[in-house]
């Protein structure tokens, strides 16, 4: 959302964050895109079963609950930015989130079910309810709701555990469903999930809200020792909460993640404190050019997003088999592989222009006009050279 600020005003260390998370979205949204992730299977063994345990630890929900924090701190400083401008905020917010929604369902509906964006626009438009409240009050409502779906979640994660994965999933290659079947799926499927997810996206967009209105990102350098502190504490309670994962791996034959699902869940708060503490204390030490190639995926978040699932669903269509019996390892492979080109991409495509292509469209649907998009300097070169 900080894409709307202007770029002497874009503070790096969301940037860097915001890419951190794409890399570990497109982890875990790999094996549920080719067929043999939790949607389909809970049940593992042999190098699958290490894999997934190694998953459930360090990547199977850290990662959405940073983006959705930023989602909550990017709505902050879209809301100031167009405050100081004097421009109809609520107004110019709603037009933003309408037209994520259209990207999110025809993400959905023409590519794969995991779709995410429909969900964080819909969840948006809460946030306008609270744009004015205190922090005090942010902050309790985001501990309220985190609570209430964590208890929900271990709870449902129990009694998960004991049946079968329903694997009503659509989007697998080579057997694609026509449009009608995937849009009865959106609002059979999609619309019951959203009862459930409001809960903790909501939490979370809230705590994102309250940083904002803390301006702890604005104000790093005055929180360097508190970061410290949230950074050892959180490694202490993520490695607690490792131990259970990884008896019950050793103790069974069969790792069925739904039985470590609670402890995946609670790790996946704890864990994410650490990534983000780590990367600000590190961003600090070391500067914001030894991250570069973060930042650059992060200014183009949307657009990556995008094209993972383009790219992953293109090459499933051309290979036309059944990928679900690849094994995870392949699949951590790809998605390195993947993210390196999109490293490469995005620095290469930031030379040239100020914003991702989807951001841009993005940004123009917002105010109803169409921004230079060419860097002032690029542009000039490329008038000479056709001189």
């Amino acid at each position: 959302m900080s894409q709307m600020v202007q770029s002497s005003q874009r503070i790096d260390a969301l940037d860097i964050i915001r890419g951190f998370a794409i890399f570990g979205i497109f982890f875990v949204n790999v094996p549920d895109m080719i067929g043999n992730g939790v949607t389909f299977t809970t049940s593992y063994t042999g190098a699958d079963a290490l894999v997934r345990l190694l998953y459930d630890m360090f990547i199977q929900t850290k990662f959405y609950t940073i983006f959705a924090f930023l989602f909550g701190l990017g709505f902050y400083l879209f809301m100031q930015s167009a405050k100081r401008r004097e421009l109809p905020v609520y107004r110019l917010f709603t037009r933003r989130l309408l037209l994520l929604l259209l990207i999110g369902i025809a993400h959905y509906v023409l590519l794969w079910q995991g779709d995410i964006l429909h969900a964080y626009s819909l969840f948006g438009f809460l946030l306008l309810l609270f744009y004015k409240r205190s922090a005090k009050t942010i902050l309790t409502w985001s501990i309220t709701l985190l609570s209430l779906y964590a208890l929900l979640s271990v709870l449902l994660g129990l009694i998960a555990s004991y049946t079968a994965p329903s694997g009503d999933a659509i989007g697998l290659f080579p057997h694609m469903p026509d449009i009608r079947m995937r849009i009865n799926h959106l609002f059979r499927n999609g619309l019951e999930n959203l009862s459930l997810l409001v809960f903790e996206v909501l939490g979370l967009f809230l705590l994102g809200l309250y940083a904002g209105k803390k301006r702890w990102f604005e104000q790093l350098h005055l929180y360097q020792s508190a970061i410290k502190r949230l950074q050892w504490i959180s490694a202490g309670l993520t490695m607690l909460l490792f131990i259970p994962m990884i008896i019950y791996y050793v103790s069974h034959p069969v790792y069925n993640t739904l039985q470590n699902y609670g402890y995946t869940h609670l790790t996946g708060k704890t864990a994410a404190v650490f990534y983000v503490c780590t990367l600000l204390r590190l961003h600090s030490g070391l500067g914001s050019y030894h991250f570069r190639s973060l930042a650059a995926v992060g200014r183009m978040a949307l657009t990556n997003y995008l094209m993972q699932t383009i790219i992953t669903m293109g090459l499933l269509r051309l290979a036309a088999y059944n990928a679900a019996t690849t094994p995870l390892w392949i699949g951590m492979i790809y998605v390195v592989v993947i993210l390196i080109l999109q490293v490469f991409c995005s620095k290469l495509w930031l030379r040239f222009y100020k914003m991702g292509p989807i951001e841009w469209l993005w940004r123009a649907g917002t105010y109803g006009t169409f921004s230079s998009l060419r860097h002032k300097s690029s542009a000039h070169q490329h008038s000479a050279r056709g001189k």
